[in-house]
């Protein structure tokens, strides 16, 4: 079977979702939302228009000019979906995970999805909305 990266990234980005409202599943969730963010990443940089990982470190930036983070800025941002994924270190043997890094990775997919495909599916739109009563 075949599939479009645009369904890929849906079916991804959807399965996430329904993960983590269902399932309270953060690692599922953060690991699909991130191979999600990453398509539509893409997608979104062959245009020419910025991701939402670029518009956070543009806004992180200009807002916390003096700030110092552990290490470099896209590094932070993605530490967490890349220890689900990788055992580069060998002296990490555990990995927090927690309710708000799987929402801030949902948030990227999700921005990232609407922008690279200018819409979001039903369950998006669910999440976002359960995301406004809980977070706004």
């Amino acid at each position: 079977m075949e599939y479009s990266k645009k369904d890929l990234a849906k079916i991804q980005l959807e399965k996430a979702i329904e993960l983590f409202l269902k399932n309270k599943d953060y690692v599922s969730s953060i690991t699909l939302a991130g191979a999600s963010e990453e398509i539509t990443r893409c997608v979104l940089e062959r245009k020419g228009m910025k991701p939402s990982i670029t518009k956070l470190k543009e806004w992180f930036d200009s807002t916390y000019p003096d700030a110092e983070i552990p290490g470099p800025f896209y590094k932070e941002a993605n530490l967490t979906r890349n220890n689900l994924k990788h055992f580069t270190d060998p002296n990490e043997d555990m990995v927090e995970v927690s309710e708000k890094e799987a929402v801030f990775w949902l948030g990227r997919a999700i921005m990232n999805y609407d922008w690279a495909y200018s819409g979001l599916s039903d369950i998006m739109k669910g999440y976002v909305s359960w995301w406004k009563e809980k977070y706004a």
